[in-house]
């Protein structure tokens, strides 16, 4: 028997799975603008069914950056998209926040295999564990706010933190701004000591990710302090503490002229607030969280 006979045969043209796919995609703040893969759909030539492939697998990478709370809802919207596409088909995403890219031509052995196949292209969050595991540990704005808290517990300062969204009253409209401050005391009438608002920011620019690191610097950052300082007015006490990462394996040089360049066009509008406009504010990057937890500390006393 000539051994040429176990080879399997190529696939004719004609034998390829056929059709259009497109890409899941998700928008978690309108604000930040970052956009994230959710997963691939299929629509295979001559049928209207539609198959996918979701990212419910691990959702690490998306809860470095929100936390674990955000994780819960994400998996419900993930849900809902699975029941869309099951349902009302491609052109009625279930939420706002959710939007299907055009439709492109695709062909493949099968269409299992063509999914596979785009999704490692597109999505990317099932990587970031295996990705983690080899690479410089990652210091992100939840484990480093987390530890802010043990450290203000330590001193006795609990009650400077905050792990809710705070409400201010806008002057635009008759309704409320929420603001993530995690170090927050309101206005206090007859007060000796402190009797002025006092909040700050503490984020990390421990991110590669463009996305990542704007979201936290820009928008957990920069634009909460804004808002907050013209929200209560010149006299509030205001910081940004900011935790950069030093060079390591994950880190290169490369990397931290990024981050670098991207926290000094962050901070410019509140350098002009400061500065230009009067506002009490304090800014202040790190590189080692010890340093942010110390920072706080003396803030708040």
């Amino acid at each position: 028997m000539n051994w040429t006979s176990l080879l399997q045969p190529k696939p004719t043209v004609d034998s390829l799975v056929k059709g259009h796919f497109f890409v899941i995609k998700f928008t978690p703040d309108a604000i930040a603008k970052e956009v994230f893969n959710l997963g691939i759909g299929f629509i295979e030539e001559g049928s209207e069914a539609i198959r996918f492939k979701l990212a419910h697998s691990s959702l690490q990478g998306f809860a470095c950056i929100y936390g674990k709370n955000a994780v819960q809802g994400l998996r419900l919207l993930l849900q809902s998209i699975s029941t869309a596409l099951n349902t009302v088909g491609y052109s009625f995403p279930p939420s706002s926040q959710v939007a299907y890219t055009t439709l492109m031509p695709v062909k493949g052995l099968s269409i299992e295999t063509v999914l596979n196949s785009l999704y490692r292209d597109y999505v990317h969050m099932d990587h970031f564990q295996e990705n983690k595991k080899s690479k410089a540990s990652i210091l992100n704005t939840v484990d480093l706010r987390k530890g802010l808290k043990q450290n203000l517990k330590s001193i006795n300062k609990t009650e400077y933190y905050q792990e809710k969204e705070i409400f201010l009253k806008s002057d635009i409209d008759s309704g409320n701004i929420a603001l993530d401050l995690p170090i927050w005391r309101p206005q206090q009438e007859n007060s000796l000591f402190g009797s002025e608002h006092l909040f700050a920011s503490v984020v990390s620019a421990d991110y590669i990710e463009k996305n990542a690191l704007s979201f936290n610097l820009d928008y957990l950052g920069c634009s909460n302090i804004q808002n907050a300082c013209l929200l209560t007015g010149r006299e509030a006490k205001a910081g940004l503490f900011i935790y950069r990462p030093s060079l390591n394996e994950r880190v290169t040089k490369e990397v931290v002229d990024i981050i670098d360049n991207h926290i000094e066009k962050s901070l410019y509008t509140l350098e002009r607030l400061r500065q230009k406009e009067g506002y009490n504010i304090e800014i202040e990057v790190f590189y080692s969280e010890e340093d942010v937890y110390d920072k706080v500390a003396a803030f708040v006393t």
